[in-house]
């Protein structure tokens, strides 16, 4: 579980979606797309901690590049996660750059739906509805990740109300911070700080905005992998802690279950047609 939460802390300070769910969504995430860049005004203030985080509202913006065939890919995306449950769903458009690589996918936009529940992954894709008989597709996740999900999700809530916590982390693991002092985001005052590391030969920066009680409420992240061109940005925003959230299961009669190793297949032959899998198998 070591090297799970130290993961998990990283994905938390690069990226909430990530770690809540952009992952989920399959593979290519966020975006340097922020609002306009916030204002410093006064020096960093204390903050007091509040207790771990047990639910979020999220949006993210992202953009991939360095893909050859697809040039820059960019999503958009929110969603909610119920953290005190293991639970999260999030709605992404992705462009029809990707769209076309989607068994029975066209040449426009696509509005992807994902729920994570019970140890379960389910996937509205419109595109594969015709194909598959069934609005939804659901995967089982293996029983050994299924059993590291509440450990993640806590390791998230955690993170997400401490922000601090994220920041110790990073000067432990030799990452470079930096304070930004105080600003103004999404109306919600707040202070910053900068961090900047190497992680197996990829480069990380993240900027972190955290609110008086010291959570997060935006992140702005960019990760670059060296020579080759592979590089990843993106803003998150993140909002209504402990607000009530509404994620839906699909009925059984509006899914299809999937195998995961079909899954695995499928997107080791989309990854391939993106030119993307010998990045990913690091040759």
């Amino acid at each position: 579980m070591g090297f799970v939460t130290r993961r998990v802390k990283w994905l938390t300070s690069v990226f909430l979606v990530a770690a809540l769910g952009a992952g989920t969504a399959g593979a290519f995430a966020t975006s340097a797309a922020a609002k306009a860049r916030p204002r410093h005004r006064h020096p960093v203030q204390a903050v007091t901690p509040t207790a771990p985080v047990t639910t979020a509202s999220f949006n993210f913006t992202a953009t991939v590049s360095g893909i050859k065939s697809l040039g820059v890919v960019t999503l958009t995306g929110s969603g909610q996660a119920d953290i005190a449950n293991d639970a999260v769903a999030l709605s992404v458009t992705i462009p029809a750059s990707v769209a076309t690589l989607i068994p029975g996918g066209s040449a426009s936009p696509e509005v992807v739906n994902v729920v994570l529940s019970g140890g379960t992954v389910y996937a509205e894709v419109p595109a594969l509805a015709p194909l598959l008989g069934a609005p939804w597709i659901s995967v089982a996740l293996p029983s050994s990740a299924v059993s590291s999900l509440p450990g993640i999700f806590t390791e998230v809530g955690s993170a997400l109300g401490n922000v601090n916590e994220i920041l110790a982390f990073a000067r432990a693991n030799h990452a470079h911070v930096h304070s930004l002092g105080s600003s103004i985001v999404d109306g919600t005052s707040v202070t910053g700080n900068a961090v900047t590391a190497r992680l197996q030969g990829v480069r990380l920066s993240a900027t972190l905005w955290a609110d008086s009680s010291d959570q997060l409420v935006q992140a702005l992240v960019r990760a670059q992998a060296g020579h080759r061109g592979f590089g990843i940005s993106a803003t998150v925003n993140v909002s209504d802690y402990g607000a009530p959230v509404t994620i839906t299961v699909p009925p059984p009669s509006q899914v299809k279950p999937i195998p995961l190793s079909v899954v695995t297949q499928v997107l080791g032959s989309l990854l391939s047609s993106a030119h993307l899998g010998g990045f990913l198998a690091g040759k």
